[in-house]
Parts: C-alpha cells; structure tokens; sequence
C-alpha cells in the first residue's frame, strides 16, 4: 500500500537571541501538508500553554441568562418554529433537548439544537449523559429530512462552544446543516477518496488512512469500538487537532444507538483533556452523507480554541485567514501521547 498524502519539510532560521546577551539562535519550523484535507500547517518549536483557566465569568456576565433567547421565558417567544409540513408541533424535542430552525441561517436547511433549558454547562461537565439529548434529537431532525425525500444528500451536526469558539450565546446549542451539495471541505474529503480509489486499485482511503496510522503510532490515540480516534497531521487549529472516524459508516443512518453513545464517551475524554489543559473553548462538526457513499466515511473533527492573554487576542491572525496556512505551536504527536492517557483513564 502507498500513501503519500503527508508531506512535511524543515526550514531553519536564526536570530539574535536578546534574552541571552544576544547570542545566535537556531530555531526550526516544520512545514505540513496534508493532501487529504488541504491543510498546510506550519509546526512551530515552541509549545503554547494557558497558564490560568481563562474566566468565564465575563462571557456569563454579557450573556446573562435573563437576556437568553434559549431560556425560559424567551425561549417560547423569540426562537422560531418550522413550518408544519415539517413537524406539526413547531420543534422538535427529545427528552431535555430542543431543535428549532436557526433565525439567522448559513444554509436553506440550518437548525439549531439546545441541550436542554440549562443556560450554561461548563466543559467538565459535557457528559454523555448532559450531551445525549442534544445529539438525539439531531439525529430525530435528520430522519425526518430524509423521510420527506427532498434529495438531501448530506448532513453535519457542528459546534462552537463558548464565545472564543464562534458561539454566540453561552448556552450550550449545536447546529445542524441538511443540504443537496456538501460543503467545500466534505467535497475535498470526497474527491481524495475518489482520487486514492482511481490509483490504488479501489482501495478505501479511510481504511488506508486508519491502517497506516495505526501502524505508525504516532497520532492515533485509540479504536473505542466504531470510532477509531487521532490527531490531525496538519491541524486545522492553533492548539492541535482530534479526528475521529466511524469504521466503514457510509451514511449517517448506518450509526446506530451504541455508535452515538460511543461517539458521546469520546468527546467526553476529549472535553476533560481539554479542561485540565486550561482551555474553555473548542469547534465541532461531524460530516456524514444522507446516501450511502463510500468516499466519505462518517466523522469529525474536534479543534481546541482560546484567546491569547492578556488583550484576549485571538487565536487566527493573516496567516491562517489570508494565507491559508495554520500556525500550530502543538505538536500532533506530542497531543497524542497526552490524550492516551485520558482515554485510557476509566
């Protein structure tokens, strides 16, 4: 098997050291390239930690529950309701969870789903248990969607968690996207696959991908069963990145019940490692076709985010926006060896 997606080289400069009576410096930056993906990524030499948890006190502060459209009592009158041939009822519920038509949409088909009516969940407290409903009644919209055989072809649940993520409100509430076309990244997700399967002979990318990686161990944390889990060669984040992927799910409505449980003690381990490192902040998405489609396995990406103290700058500057190349001071296999141990933490 050949595989040759991962390109990285090493560039060296030097400088005058002003905090060592200006001796020279050698520094070496390692260029990453991730032909699955498109990612390049710059692997920078020194490691960027949190010191302090930020505080989260001042998001609370200018997102007060009392001003909370996903709380009582706006919830009823200021969050929208699909039209009827949708659901009868206006929402969609399950259990503590809510799933309601996004009022300011990035797609025909956006929806927005609470986790329950409580106005904040601190990260160490994103349990399966506190997570459960919010993705089940995701998954209650997207049977719907498909049974009313519009000729949605794909479908992704996402995430920005806390303000420094993108989130909007502090209370906890995934977004899901049902559309006809995939978006730009699942495309470049299915036209590699399609374009490893012309020159190996129909062989899976994905398998290829997890059997390689597996074999390396250098960034695979770990197979929970369905879901094999790693870090990103190329991450699409400052603070690293966490892939995980369904073994041979071709469509979101292969994942069964156990699959969403799994999916749901993983992120958990994820969100621990995360809170114990400081951060407060992270983006989710989770890419499935509605169709079976062997390019494109179902699963997702998990990227750290926080702001850089003490202006609270932000973790994207131009080279990431304007150049479209990511500066990561994390190691991937370096993040691989910490979140071992928290998977492997019972």
């Amino acid at each position: 098997m050949r595989f040759k997606a991962f390109k990285k080289e090493i560039t060296k400069g030097r400088y005058l050291n002003a905090f060592k009576n200006f001796e020279e410096k050698e520094i070496a930056i390692e260029l990453r390239h991730d032909e699955i993906t498109g990612v390049a990524c710059r692997i920078l030499p020194y490691r960027v930690r949190t010191v302090h948890k930020p505080d989260v006190d001042s998001y609370l502060e200018k997102s007060p529950e009392s001003l909370c459209p996903f709380c009582s009592p706006l919830f009823e009158k200021t969050t929208p309701k699909f039209m009827p041939h949708v659901i009868a009822e206006g929402k969609f519920r399950h259990g503590n969870a809510w799933l309601f038509p996004n009022a300011f949409p990035y797609d025909a088909n956006n929806s927005v789903a609470i986790l329950s009516s409580r106005h904040f969940i601190p990260m160490d407290e994103l349990t399966p248990q506190t997570m459960k409903d919010g993705f089940e009644v995701c998954r209650d919209y997207l049977y719907r969607m498909a049974e009313m055989n519009l000729g949605y072809k794909y479908c992704s649940i996402n995430w920005n968690y806390m303000p420094p993520a993108g989130g909007g409100l502090v209370h906890p509430h995934l977004q899901t996207i049902v559309s006809k076309k995939p978006t730009n990244f699942m495309q470049r997700l299915i036209t590699s696959a399609q374009g490893y399967a012309a020159e190996e002979d129909g062989e899976n990318l994905w398998h290829s991908l997890i059997a390689m990686e597996k074999d390396a161990k250098e960034r695979f944390i770990t197979n929970t069963g369905a879901i094999s889990w790693l870090t990103s060669f190329a991450p699409k984040s400052m603070a690293g990145e966490i892939d995980f992927y369904f073994h041979e799910k071709t469509s979101f409505f292969d994942l069964t019940e156990a699959n969403i449980d799994e999916l749901l003690a993983g992120l958990a381990k994820v969100f621990g490692y995360l809170y114990a490192n400081n951060f407060i902040s992270f983006n989710l998405s989770l890419y499935a076709p509605m169709l079976s489609n062997r390019y494109l396995w179902v699963q997702g990406k998990i990227t750290p985010r926080f702001e850089i103290n003490p202006l609270g700058t932000s973790d994207l500057n131009y080279f990431e926006k304007l150049h479209n190349e990511i500066i990561c001071p994390v190691v991937p296999e370096d993040l691989c060896k910490e979140l071992q141990n928290y998977f492997a933490a019972q």
